[in-house]
């Protein structure tokens, strides 16, 4: 119920919130399941604590990283293989791509534009720009529920990212694969957007399980 109250803007972010007992009553439920319920929404990011004579609990801004974090929480729990990990982004991606042929604005390839070229020096910033074009096609598909599930996949994606080291990734090919998913929602064209999305994931899975098998390669030989 509180939530609801929350998420309806009847308490707006840095509000103070009443005490437990004034809530339980409001509410008209217990303290102990007033507190419980504040431990909830404490834990899912709506309200943070603060200590001290000038504390209490106050309402938080909500943005995308409560359902990023959320969903990528979730995830986490229900240990998503590596597998359904890709066939769910290359569903969602797919979408993606296809709205942002639709949908796209001059803003969003200028975006685009400027992380195409990964000749760059680290793998932070390899991977940083690598991700930063699907989550810029996200956000051209005008479709925030999207992008924010991207997000969250993302995450996840980010930690199997770290088991390639830079020189193992065929940046000429990755480069070329995120050039033509610009070009295909330059030009509007929805198919070939869609076309080359699935080229560029399809590539990313098939390097992830040659790295892994030669890991697991190399640790069996030292022992």
């Amino acid at each position: 119920m509180l939530k609801d109250h929350i998420i309806s803007g009847s308490f707006s972010p840095g509000d103070r919130l009443p005490t437990e007992i004034e809530l339980s009553k409001t509410l008209g439920i217990s303290r102990a399941a007033t507190r419980e319920g504040l431990k909830g929404l404490e834990g899912v990011g709506l309200i943070t604590a603060v200590p001290g004579n000038r504390g209490g609990r106050f309402v938080k801004n909500i943005d995308s990283g409560i359902i990023v974090n959320g969903l990528d929480l979730l995830l986490q729990t229900q240990k998503a293989s590596f597998e359904d990990l890709m066939e769910a982004r290359k569903d969602i991606e797919c979408i993606t791509a296809k709205k942002a042929a639709l949908n796209r604005t001059d803003e969003n390839l200028r975006a685009m534009s400027k992380v195409l070229d990964l000749n760059v020096d680290t793998k932070e910033e390899f991977d940083r720009r690598n991700f930063e074009l699907h989550e810029i096609v996200a956000l051209a598909s005008q479709n925030m529920v999207l992008y924010y599930m991207i997000q969250a996949i993302r995450k996840l994606v980010f930690k199997t990212y770290s088991n390639i080291a830079l020189e193992e990734h065929n940046i000429g090919l990755v480069t070329k694969t995120h050039y033509d998913i610009y070009k295909a929602i330059k030009n509007r064209d929805v198919d070939g957007a869609e076309k080359a999305m699935i080229t560029d994931i399809n590539a990313y899975k098939d390097l992830y399980l040659e790295v892994t098998k030669k890991h697991e390669l190399e640790q069996g030989k030292r022992k």
